[in-house]
């Protein structure tokens, strides 16, 4: 019982004869009189009495015209369904973001397909780099963008690089560390408390001291960096240092507005050597959904605008 057989028997009952009805559809009568006869042993019923002058529908027959129209628009929606879902047309998007790339290009990417794709349904949020690849692997989400360098190893998952930024130290205009040199060590800084998200023990290691000061502490399971200003949000970072000598921890893209409002500066600290690595984690043995692709496409070229207007803004700071 296929979708063309249920146009010939509709075609049917419309000319109420097999050769006009044949001829209407492009087809000789005696194929038409073939696929009617296996439709009806298929089902096992009789759909048309056959008369000289053409042929009349039986009970049966009225059955299957009722439900065969319901089922060929059913086709026809699951066939655009099909197609628009292969177009990233419509679909799901599930995602878990770390704090930085969420502000970076995680939330942006999302504002850019949907603009092209509004019929995408969209479940975002953030967690720490740790939870994000816990929610890839028990496929609480399609996707995660993530630090990646504690990943890894990890033969289940596929760790695609995606961005790297400069990370840098920020403080209101007239912190007092401001008054002291035009170039200040990373020593200085820990004089103070730190606000950011947890810092990797890759970046840990080779980034800070074993003494901390202020600044924050280790984690003794895992090694990371806990600032001592703990945060999941960095949009909420301005906040702390607006009003407070503390140090938020960021990019140059992470604090654009407010570095051109003059609310917040960066500290020129000349051995900060901190690069953010974070990347697509995804499912090695699970298919992508269209809608997660044109996602990433859309996230790969916010990324690229942010790289142009980090070096810009790092152009404006030298000049």
């Amino acid at each position: 019982m296929t979708p063309n057989r249920l146009r010939q028997f509709l075609a049917l009952i419309e000319h109420a004869h097999f050769g006009r009805a044949a001829k209407a559809l492009g087809v000789s009568q005696p194929a038409l009189s073939k696929s009617i006869q296996l439709l009806e042993r298929e089902l096992g019923v009789t759909l048309f009495d056959r008369r000289t002058d053409g042929v009349v529908l039986t009970a049966f027959g009225h059955l299957l015209q009722e439900k065969s129209r319901r089922l060929l628009v059913a086709e026809q929606d699951l066939r655009r369904d099909i197609a628009l879902l292969a177009g990233g047309d419509i679909g799901a998007l599930k995602v878990a973001f770390g704090p930085y790339p969420s502000i970076i290009s995680g939330y942006a990417g999302i504002a850019r397909m949907h603009a092209r794709h509004p019929q995408i349904r969209v479940t975002a949020h953030v967690a720490g780099w740790r939870e994000v690849a816990h929610q890839v692997t028990t496929g609480v989400v399609d996707l995660g963008i993530a630090e990646i360098s504690t990943l890894q190893g990890r033969e289940e998952l596929t760790c695609e690089l995606l961005g790297e930024h400069e990370g840098r130290l920020f403080c209101r205009p007239d912190h007092p560390l401001l008054a002291q040199n035009r170039s200040l060590t990373l020593a200085q800084t820990l004089d103070y408390p730190w606000v950011a998200s947890r810092i990797p023990l890759r970046l840990a290691t080779h980034l800070l001291p074993a003494t901390l000061g202020c600044a924050g502490a280790y984690d003794a399971l895992t090694g990371d960096f806990v600032p001592a200003i703990e945060i999941d949000v960095p949009m909420q970072i301005v906040k702390f240092v607006e009003n407070s000598n503390s140090l938020a921890l960021g990019n140059l893209s992470t604090f654009e507005r407010e570095l051109s409002a003059g609310e917040i500066v960066p500290l020129p600290v000349q051995d900060l050597a901190l690069r953010t690595r974070y990347g697509f984690i995804y499912l090695k043995e699970r298919s992508l959904p269209p809608a997660v692709e044109v996602f990433m496409k859309e996230v790969r070229a916010v990324e690229a605008d942010v790289c142009q207007r980090e070096s810009l803004l790092v152009k404006i700071m030298e000049a």
